[in-house]
């Protein structure tokens, strides 16, 4: 299950190998699970198993007994990602859609940056995705992999660990032990000064005022919205469900009569004038005006100050877990008083060591800022460490009972084996002849 959730979004050198749109009108595909209402296709775990093909080592000269068994594996993963999903949303536990945002972007441009414009094209025609389609491939894989992560942080929050049994633990593995280290974090976003948020309100409501005074909302759209996805639109935003946008925006939206338009709304964009076009059963269709508040770097430096300030009281006693549960923003691992992940020495993140190269146990970073974010770390004594190796350990088999558990409460049909598992007329993968049996 751990895997599935590893592998890395749909990267463009791999698309760049997919069927042309020509043939991409001629490919037969069928479904091979469904979880409740959710189904999975042929083509979805085809791409899935081109991941981890790859991180095998596997090539289209595999044994096919080899690959057919992965494929198999890779299927079961898949449904029990979507069990998850479906878990997730049971207990209304919500991703924050501006860091599914935040990650789309710099998946976008991570894919764009090994190819010219003319070469995307080329690359959208063969696969016969459009940008917005690609796009909405990357978002939901995204949603998913953060789903899981919040997932996992509220069972790994629950795991109670004992000085007695970290003790235990320490006898058990002797030397044996690896030389690992335990890293936490407290992470701090760089949010517009009062005086830029209180110039941009004064603004939005001006925008206000031309709209109570009888302006067209859809003309002012055009004149002065700063959203350049949406102001030649008019504002017009589309129709989305619950869950799409950030909340702040969706709070109010989803509140509104039809026709009916909001006051300035807060959001991590800045302003927005909300009016509601339309409200369906299941979803809503709405613009917007957007005024947007922006960081300048005075932002910056008042986030670092902020993180000091933390610094300061972590060196002086205070503990770094509870500092990192009042004060950070990454309110998935604040959860767990900032915990990071364990790794052996010789594995810690590249991007990580310039920051904590030279730290003993229990000593905590500079701060320093990274994609626009600011950070401290800390390495974490012996004591912690291990409690991590535990923690780590009991969170594992706390998510594969949930999992299983939670299976037994839907309905689930799985169609890859007998006639199913026979290749198709046509590969919907386009990746590899029919005689090397991943087809």
């Amino acid at each position: 299950m751990q895997r599935s959730f590893n592998i890395l979004f749909l990267v463009t050198a791999l698309l760049c190998s997919a069927p042309s749109s020509a043939r991409a009108a001629e490919l037969i595909d069928r479904i091979v699970a469904s979880v409740d209402n959710y189904v999975i296709l042929w083509s979805e775990l085809n791409y899935r198993l081109r991941f981890e093909m790859e991180a095998l080592n596997l090539t289209v000269y595999s044994p096919p007994d080899s690959i057919k068994s992965l494929r198999l594996q890779v299927l079961e993963d898949m449904v029990d990602e979507q069990v998850l999903i479906l878990k997730a949303q049971k207990d209304s536990i919500q991703v924050d859609p501006t860091e599914i945002e935040e990650m789309l972007r710099q998946q976008f441009r991570m894919a764009r940056s090994n190819m010219s414009d003319s070469e995307f094209e080329e690359m959208l025609e063969r696969v016969g995705l459009t940008e917005r389609q690609l796009k909405q491939r990357y978002r939901k894989e995204i949603r998913h992999r953060l789903l899981y992560r919040q997932m996992r942080s509220i069972v790994s929050f629950r795991q109670h660990i004992t000085h007695r049994e970290v003790e235990a633990f320490r006898q058990t593995l002797g030397d044996t032990l690896p030389l690992q280290i335990s890293l936490s974090h407290i992470r701090a976003k760089i949010r517009p000064s009062n005086d830029v948020l209180a110039e941009r309100r004064a603004r939005a409501e001006e925008i206000e005022a031309r709209l109570q005074n009888g302006e067209n909302f859809a003309d002012l759209a055009r004149e002065v919205s700063e959203d350049p996805g949406s102001a030649s639109n008019g504002g017009d935003l589309g129709c989305f469900g619950a869950g799409t946008l950030v909340p702040e925006f969706e709070e109010v939206a989803f509140e509104l009569k039809q026709g009916e338009r909001s006051g300035p709304v807060l959001s991590p964009y800045g302003y927005h004038l909300i009016q509601l076009d339309e409200k369906r059963e299941d979803a809503i269709c709405a613009s917007h005006i957007l005024v947007l508040a922006q960081t300048v770097e005075g932002d910056k430096e008042h986030a670092e100050e902020r993180l000091h300030e933390l610094r300061r009281r972590s060196i002086s006693g205070e503990d770094f877990a509870a500092l990192a549960r009042s004060h950070s923003d990454d309110h998935n691992s604040a959860m767990q008083g900032g915990l990071w992940g364990t790794f052996p020495r010789d594995q810690i993140p590249a991007f990580l060591k310039p920051y904590i190269n030279g730290l003993k146990l229990g000593e905590v970073s500079e701060p320093f800022f990274l994609q626009g974010e600011g950070f401290l770390f800390r390495i974490n004594d012996d004591q912690a460490t291990l409690e991590g190796l535990i923690r780590e350990s009991r969170t594992e088999q706390a998510m594969r009972d949930l999992i299983r558990d939670y299976r037994k409460q839907i309905h689930i049909e799985t169609r890859l084996d007998g006639e199913y598992l026979r290749e198709p007329d046509h590969d919907a993968t386009g990746y590899v002849p029919k005689t090397h049996g991943i087809n």
